[in-house]
Order: C-alpha cells, then structure tokens, then sequence
C-alpha cells in the first residue's frame, strides 16, 4: 500500500511540474479560438476510425477552423497544434518552422536521417551537400530513362486494351520504381515484368505498419508498440530494405574507394554522392538514397495515376492533351527529348490541376523551436503547426465558387499572377520543400506523354478517399484503355 501512495506521490509533483514547464503552452491555448474539442479529450476524437472516416473528420474539422477565420488550436492528447488555413501563416510557418513534427518518428525508424525526415541540425549540413545533385542539368541526364521507362508501361498495358476496368496505379508505381532505382542506384530491377521481390513486399509491409502506427493512438508510444507482433515483423521487413540498400551502397563505395568511376556519360544519384566527397558514412549513404527512393516513388506514381482519372472523365481536356502531344511529336515513335517536355505547357498545366484537386501528401507537420509571429499570434517554441494542403487547395476563398471543378486553365500565367505562393504548395514551401520537384515534374510529364500518346482514357468520377500516409482512393484508381487509331506514338 505504502509504495502505492509514493507512486501516486511522484506522478501528481510529477504533473505538476509537467504543468509549470508547459505554462506558456497553455497560455497560448487560452487566448486561441478552438471548435469541435471536448473536456480532456480535447480534439483526439477526431482522429479516430479508419482511414476513410478518419480523412472525412479531419475534412469536417477543416471546415469548422475555415467558419473560425482559418485558424485554430487543437488539442491532441497532451499535444498542441496550432492549424491554419490562412496562406500568409502557412507562409511564416513553412519558412521559419523547418523541424519536423513528433509523428515523423515512425517513418525515422526506417528511412533515419535521411531529408525527408532528418533533425533539422542535420538538414542543414545534408541539405547543402545533396543538393547540387538535384540541380537541372543532372536531372535533364535522366530524362532518357523516363522515356524508355514509359514505353515499357505502354507495352505492359496493352495487355488490359478492350478488358474492364483496372486499378492502372499497380502498373504506374512499378514504372516509377524501375525509374527510382536506376537514376539513384543505377540498379535496373525491371519492377514492371517482375513486380513480386522480396524487397517490394517487405517495403510495402513496412509502409502499412507506419501508416496504422500514425492513425491508432494506442500503438504509438514505443513501449507499447514493442509489446506487439508489428514491432517484430516491422523490424524483419526494415532489414530486408536496408541490406538490399546496404550492399548496392558497399558495391559502389568499393568502386569508388579503388579509383573512382570510369563510365562515361550519365551518373546515378550515389555516384553523384561519393563523388562530392563529403564524407557520408556508408549508413547516411543509405539513409539518402532510401529516402529518394522511397519518398520519391509513391508521391509521383499517385500524381500520375490521378491525372489518368481526371482526364478518363474529362473527354475535353484529354483531347486536348493529346492535340498538343500529336504537334510535338507528329507521328514519330522517339522517346521525349527535354525540349519535348518544355513544350508541353497544357500538360503542365493539367498536372498542376491534378495535384491541386488530389493533394497526395495531405498534411505537413511542423514543429517550432523559436517564437514564430503569426498575423493574429506569436507561437512560442514547443507549438506543433499542421497545414492543410488538400484543403486550402479547394477553398473557396482561394480558389474561387468553383474550387471543386478541374479547370486546367487556372495555371495559365494570367490567371497565376496574383496568387499567394502559398495558395499551391503540392512540393510544399519554403527552404524544406521537395527537393525532388523538378524530378518529379520531369518524370510525370514523360511517363503521361507517352501513355496518352498510345492510349485514350476512361474513367468515372470519384467522391471516396482515404489517408494512408497519401491521399488515395477508395476504389483504387480504376480506368479503361482503348489503343488511339491515330498513330501518334
């Protein structure tokens, strides 16, 4: 009985100090607007249920903090979160706040100190020294592999001309791993004829153990996370990852050490790496080219496989999609040159439209670790900032009565000049944005060219979604083929 009192002792002056040490926390939460809370649950109930219902409360709670003027204070368990919608706030946010959120800790445990997820202290430091690699010239290198990668897809598609309806995103994020791994590893896997590897297996495993460790608060602290099954099978399919990584890493740092590279022409990402002599270990040589590989796959693959549904039921847009692509390229079947890509401004354009309608990273999370002055509150440090992006990309305040319509023409110079920069953040903003942008970019517009070149696209709309991580759809992202008569590819 007696060491029950002391326990019970210890956590109240425990909580109490708890308390004293968050006061300017809970001053702060005092003077904040708030909606939709509850006595100590605060907002958690919010973020429970599975991954559809949880996506349409936090759609829901969105639009109570829009009704607020755009910002709010939420409280998650002992947590607090300052959101807002307001793009001169997301702005100051993104610009000064460059910690990541606590929950980026799951995704630590796999991809470590890679950009994505890494302590800002070692951003900075890796930031400087990775990106001179992601300049232009040398993704410009890559663009042969886009092209021989999308025809590749093209030809594995025939096979579903004339056939029902079929989830086309299984085949498009083979392709941008086939294209991933070559331009980071210089590894040809040949995903898309052979999509069933351990690694492939063990990488998605690990992804759907993280997203459930983001959406179930009971599996979130580590000691009772270990206590479970998932803590053992997470750790088998990490090694499994990390070793295949390890020794592509070992190979070329071998190589590297014996007297350099030799090959002429085109270099992949850890050639570039090594060659910058800045000292990566081989486990940081790991920890960036995961993360490329990784972060760099799944994001594209989702732009690419929703921009194939708008355009599946928008017969106008995509018609006029193929116009520009048959005045490119004629009736020439070459792969797309950097001035092909240049020249495609309304596929551009449709593309942003894509990532504005479907923002597949959801939410970005932040943490500050000064004071940072917002237009209506100054955040101390210790305040963790959510933005938005899926949906002050269909606000109306932003993005006028039609925000939920797929008008391409939005991203037309004249109709872009006067936008916030923080209007459209789809690689997010400021000094921590995608690094992998201009990749990006480059990769999805090939990979389409060649697809609508070859194919013509149906769809239905679709109103279902879920939050995995991404944004995806319910039921999948599901198309019809039928090869064009015109020869254009």
């Amino acid at each position: 009985m007696f060491v029950f009192v002391i326990i019970f002792m210890v956590a109240i002056v425990y909580y109490i100090h708890f308390r004293h040490m968050r006061k300017p926390l809970y001053e702060l939460a005092e003077q904040m607007p708030t909606i939709g809370d509850l006595p100590v649950l605060g907002h958690t109930h919010w973020f429970i249920g599975g991954p559809e219902r949880l996506l349409q409360n936090i759609q829901q709670l969105a639009e109570r903090v829009d009704s607020l003027g755009g910002l709010c204070k939420l409280w998650i368990g002992p947590s607090l979160y300052v959101v807002s919608l307001d793009p001169e706030d997301v702005q100051k946010i993104l610009e000064n706040c460059l910690e990541k959120d606590s929950t980026y800790k799951f995704l630590r445990t796999w991809l470590g100190n890679g950009l994505f997820v890494a302590p800002v202290d070692k951003w900075k430091v890796h930031r400087r020294a990775v990106l001179p690699i992601f300049n232009n010239r040398i993704i410009e290198d890559y663009i042969e592999v886009f092209g021989q990668q999308g025809e590749v897809l093209a030809q594995r598609l025939a096979e579903q001309v004339g056939q029902k309806e079929f989830d086309v995103y299984k085949y498009i994020t083979s392709c941008m791993l086939d294209i991933v791994f070559e331009t980071a590893m210089g590894e040809k896997m040949d995903v898309q004829n052979n999509p069933d590897t351990p690694y492939l297996r063990a990488r998605n495993c690990v992804m759907s153990i993280i997203n459930m460790r983001l959406f179930k608060a009971w599996l979130q602290p580590d000691a009772l996370f270990n206590l479970t099954h998932y803590a053992k099978i997470q750790k088998e399919n990490i090694d499994i990852t990390h070793k295949f990584t390890d020794e592509v890493v070992r190979k070329k740092k071998e190589l590297f050490d014996a007297g350099g590279f030799t090959k002429e022409g085109r270099k992949d990402f850890l050639e570039l790496l090594l060659s910058k002599d800045a000292k990566f270990t081989n486990k940081e040589l790991r920890e960036h080219i995961d993360s490329i590989t990784i972060a760099g796959n799944d994001t594209t693959a989702l732009v690419v496989a929703y921009t194939l549904l708008l355009l599946g039921n928008h017969e106008e847009e995509q018609e006029k999609v193929f116009k520009e692509l048959k005045d490119i390229f004629g009736d020439s079947d070459r792969l797309p040159t950097r001035e092909d890509l240049n020249k495609m401004e309304y596929l551009e354009r449709v593309l942003k439209e894509t990532m504005r309608l479907y923002t597949v990273v959801p939410i970005i999370a932040r943490k500050t670790v000064k004071e940072v002055k917002l237009s209506t509150f100054t955040l101390p440090a210790g305040v963790g900032c959510a933005v938005a992006p899926f949906v002050m990309h269909r606000s109306k305040k932003l993005w006028g009565p039609d925000a939920d319509c797929f008008n391409p023409d939005r991203f037309l110079p004249e109709n872009s000049v006067d936008r916030h920069p923080c209007a459209f953040i789809p690689f997010s903003h400021g000094t921590r944005n995608c690094i992998g942008r201009h990749f990006g970019m480059l990769a999805m517009k090939s990979i389409l060219a060649t697809m609508l070149r070859t194919y013509k696209v149906t769809s239905r709309s679709i109103n279902r979604f879920k939050i995995e991580i991404l944004l995806f759809p319910v039921p999948g992202h599901m198309i019809s083929i039928e090869r064009r008569n015109t020869k254009c590819n």
